[in-house]
Formats: structure tokens, sequence, C-alpha cells
């Protein structure tokens, strides 16, 4: 690693140190250092290591020899010449000499005494410069040394940094871990821009941060109209707007993670999100904690749109689910099955990881109200058949189950349900996720013939002419019918316009809780009051054709 050091500031006036010697080699050791010959440089300088005779001089001289044994690969002879000179006298460059005796430790694989002398410089130019060598050293080291010796210099921000990139690299982390990164994404930001908000002003401005490109691409003309997260943001821009045109003064700029840590880093570091009144986005569960963390420390509010999971949220003050939670979808489905007079509940889901959670919580809520989970199966397209079979349904003796509980987004699944059901006609209450509405194979009257009910998870109204006039305004600008995407990123924006605003203020949660229950513009509604995601989660179904909340 090359050598980065005030050397000019140590060429001191010598007529001061020295009078009437003769200090023609030294100064030509200097330059020789330079020039990168280090031996003749070296031999040049051993007279001058005599302290009696050459007093402070021999301070100076003894850093440059240091110097030119480090640069010449001698790594233990710099060492003990740098500890000796810091030991026999409170020279006046001794930060200097800490410097060059940490960069020493780093390549003797000495870390811990290495990162003892950077934490012992006092100049702050200084150790900025060793903060950044440490980086360089440390980068290549193990998560288990960089935590250790974290713990021990947490001021250290190459060190810091260091071990953030390596725990992000990891596909998992330990619960210490866990903690630990949450600290040291703080400490990063901290740092990165001191804590410091910026002063409000009248204007609503929202940070877009989207995985435009999350197969790999780059640049949004390589984008195609199937892509789920373009069809998110046109209903965003539709919603941002109508929002202008009511007279909300709004500003936004948009920003692509490309599903890269390193860009959501760098998106994070833009003067823009620090005075952003409320990020949206992102998506996916890392980028999610990344800027998580960082609205965190900013005290901004960040919705994720899309997920119902709230894992890499649930610790973070500011961060919001549009959708409702996981343990919300659980709550209002317990709830729901206790409503029918047997307690006995087949269960179905799929392998996504929200389904699975939710299956997980919905069994454990079950066996405290009583219900009997007499089935539980993870499915996939060709089990559906299997499951149903074993619940009896259409038998002379009576089905083994009160009502079935399918947790799934999956077309694959809903298909061979909806045959199924049909063909048995049991009449036995299925509930199902609202997404299964959507699928172009179901057919409405079916659905209500056969007892489906739909868990509502910020549900469309589609019997609502402000979604017949949206519809046709999408298709006007955009040639296409829009998709759910459209729908759930226009509803969150127009609902984040209405709560948040010059006129309203910009204390997002607080106006939340004023607000309560809120009716959506294209759904059913919102409530998010005293908590961080959407508490309203109607049961549906349909009644002559029509889609229509159960009574509670």
């Amino acid at each position: 690693m090359k050598l980065f050091l005030f050397v000019a500031c140590l060429l001191f006036p010598l007529a001061s140190l020295i009078a009437q010697e003769d200090t023609t080699n030294y100064q030509r050791a200097i330059r020789l250092i330079d020039q990168g010959t280090h031996d003749e440089a070296m031999e040049l300088l051993r007279p001058y290591l005599d302290e009696e005779r050459y007093g402070n001089l021999s301070g100076y001289a003894r850093y440059h020899f240091a110097r030119a044994a480090y640069e010449n690969r001698q790594y233990e002879l710099a060492k003990n010449v740098l500890a000796e000179l810091l030991e026999r006298s409170a020279w006046e460059r001794a930060d200097e000499a800490r410097y060059l005796l940490a960069l020493t430790h780093f390549q003797l694989s000495a870390p811990s005494e290495a990162l003892r002398q950077v934490d012992a410089i006092r100049d702050e130019s200084l150790k900025r410069e060793a903060h950044e060598a440490s980086y360089e050293f440390l980068k290549v080291s193990s998560s288990s040394l960089l935590s250790l010796q974290y713990a021990a210099y947490p001021e250290n921000l190459g060190l810091v940094m260091a071990l953030k990139e390596k725990l992000e690299s990891q596909r998992s982390l330990s619960s210490s871990e866990q903690e630990i990164y949450q600290e040291i994404r703080n400490a990063a930001y901290t740092q990165m821009g001191n804590g410091d908000k910026i002063a409000p002003d009248e204007v609503l401005d929202v940070a877009v941060v989207l995985p435009f490109n999350y197969d790999g691409g780059s640049g949004v003309n390589s984008l195609q109209k199937n892509n789920f997260v373009l069809q998110l943001y046109q209903g965003i821009m539709m919603a941002f707007e109508e929002a202008k045109a009511r007279g909300v003064a709004v500003n936004f700029q948009t920003f692509d993670t490309e599903r890269s840590a390193e860009k959501v880093s760098q998106i994070l570091r833009d003067p823009f999100l620090r005075k952003a009144d409320v990020i949206l986005g992102p998506i996916y569960p890392e980028e999610t904690a990344e800027v998580a963390a960082f609205a965190q420390i900013y005290e901004i509010p960040q919705i994720n749109p899309l997920s119902n999971i709230d894992d890499n949220i649930r610790d973070f003050r500011y961060s919001y689910l549009f959708r409702p939670s996981v343990q919300a979808l659980s709550q209002k489905v317990i709830d729901y099955c206790r409503r029918f007079e047997g307690n006995r509940v087949a269960l179905a889901y799929s392998g996504a990881s929200r389904d699975e959670q939710l299956a997980g919580m919905f069994t454990e809520m079950a066996r405290r109200s009583g219900l009997e989970i007499v089935n539980s199966q993870k499915l996939s397209t060709r089990e559906t058949r299997e499951f149903f079979e074993t619940l009896g349904l259409g038998n002379e003796e009576g089905a083994s189950v009160d009502v079935i509980v399918i947790f799934s987004d999956d077309p694959n699944i809903a298909s061979p349900t909806f045959a199924l059901v049909e063909s048995l006609e049991s009449g036995i209450p299925v509930v199902v996720m609202e997404s299964w509405l959507y699928f172009n194979f179901a057919n409405y009257e079916m659905m209500e013939s056969q007892n489906f009910h739909f868990v509502g998870n910020n549900t469309v109204d589609f019997t609502d002419e402000k979604l017949t006039e949206f519809r046709e305004r999408f298709l006007e600008k955009f040639n296409e019918y829009p998709s759910s995407f459209v729908y759930m990123g226009y509803d969150l924006t127009d609902m984040v316009c209405r709560v948040i605003n010059a006129a309203s203020g910009f204390d997002f949660q607080e106006n939340l809780n004023r607000k309560g229950f809120q009716e959506g513009n294209l759904t059913f509604g919102f409530d998010f009051s005293n908590v961080k995601y959407n508490n309203y989660v109607p049961i549906l179904r349909l009644e002559e054709g029509v889609l229509t909340i159960e009574e509670e």
C-alpha cells in the first residue's frame, strides 16, 4: 500500500535543530526515500539516530528511517524504530509516527495493535486518513474478526464500513450479527450527514425508491410493459399529477435501486433523501432494511408499497407497510372462522415467505382461540387435489372440516381449487386471499355459488364508479388497462398526499391517528391508527355479482 504522509511537514528547518553540523547526508537521504532508493537512504540516516549528538533532529531521522524501512517492506524493523521513537521521547510529530506504526502493524497482520495506534491519533485530518487506511486493510478480514475489533474501536469509520460490507455480503446473519449490523448502519449514516435534519418547508417532498431493473437491466428504456414495478410507478405518477391538480405542492424524485446494495448506498447519499418528507419503497427485504435504517436516523416516514411482512421494519419507528401485516391478516381470519358453528379448520398455504409466515401465525392463534386445525398442508399445484381429498368433501359420511383457509396468491393453486370446489359441491366456506379476484380464469358466479370468501388486502372496490373512471383515464394515457400494481401505486400515493401536506402538516403518524379509518380512492379503505400497517382487513364475498363487505 502506498504511503501518504505529511512528509513536507517533517522537513523541519534544520538550522533550528542543529547548528554547525553537516546535514547534507540527512537531506540527501530524504530525497533518496522519495526516489525509492531505500537501502542507501537508511545507511545515510543511521548516524543521525544518535539523540545525544543530534538532539531533536534524531527524532526526525528515526521517523524517516522507519519510513524507508516500511517502503522497503522491512516491517519488523520499521515497527521497532517507531515504537522506540514513541517510547523514548515526547516527539512533537507523534501522530505521524502513530499513523506509520499503524500501517506497519496492519502489514504485520496485527490489526488490534494497528487500531490501537489509529485510536491514539489526535490530528483530525490524519485520523480520517488513518480510517481510510483501516478500511483498505480490513475489508478482506472475516466478520468475526471485524466484530471483535468493532467492540473495542466503534469510532473507527473505516472499520465500521468494512464490517458493514462484510455483513451485507453474507447470506444470513446470527442474532448478534443482526444487532451489530443495525448499530453500524446507524453509525455510517450519522457520519454520512452528521445526523442533522433539514429544515421543513411547505412542499411535500417524496423520494420514490424502487427496483425498476430488478431483473438486472439498466435504464428505463429497457423496461417492458409487464414490469410490475413500472406498473406500480405508473399509478404513483397518476396520483401525483392529480394531487398537483388539486393544489397540493408536491416535489418528487425517482431512484432505481437496480437490486444492488452498492446502488442503494449511493442513493442514500443523495441530498434529496435527507430533505424528503416521505420515502415510497423499496420492495425487497434487504433494500427495505437498508432504507428503514436511514429513515430512522432522519425521522422520515418510509413505506413499503406491496409487502405484508414486517420483519425488516418492525424495529424501525418510521417504517410502514401500506398493506396489512401478517399478524393483522391472521387475526382477521381467526375472528372470521370463529363465527361458524364448527371449529374444525383445514389450512393450506404456498411456499412463499408471506404465506408460510401467515400459516405459522394463524396456527398459533387458532390454538389459543379454540379452533382445531384438522389438516395443515403446504401446497404445490399437484398436491391441491390430494389436500381436498383428505377432507372428505362430497362424501356421504360428511366432511371432516367446517371451514377451509388457503393462504396463497398463486394462480396455479387457485385454478385447481376452483375446479375441485365446484365439482365437489360441498358448500363449505373457503377463505382465500383477495388476489383470487384478479385471476382471469375465475368465474364470479361460480365463486359466489361455491361459498368463497376473500381476505381484504388493500382490495380494490370493483363496483365503485371512481374505479371505472380511473380505468378510462389510464387507458387514454397508457393505451392499456391498469393492473393491480397500478391500483396499489395510485392509492398509496393518493393517501400520502392527503395525509401529509402544507395544509394538514407533515407529522405522518399523528395525522394518521387523527384521521382513523380512511376510505380509499380505489380501495375499500385504510386504518393506520397507532399501528405501522393497514389494520383494515375486511372479509369480502360476492352477492349477486357485487363484491361486498361481510357484516362483522
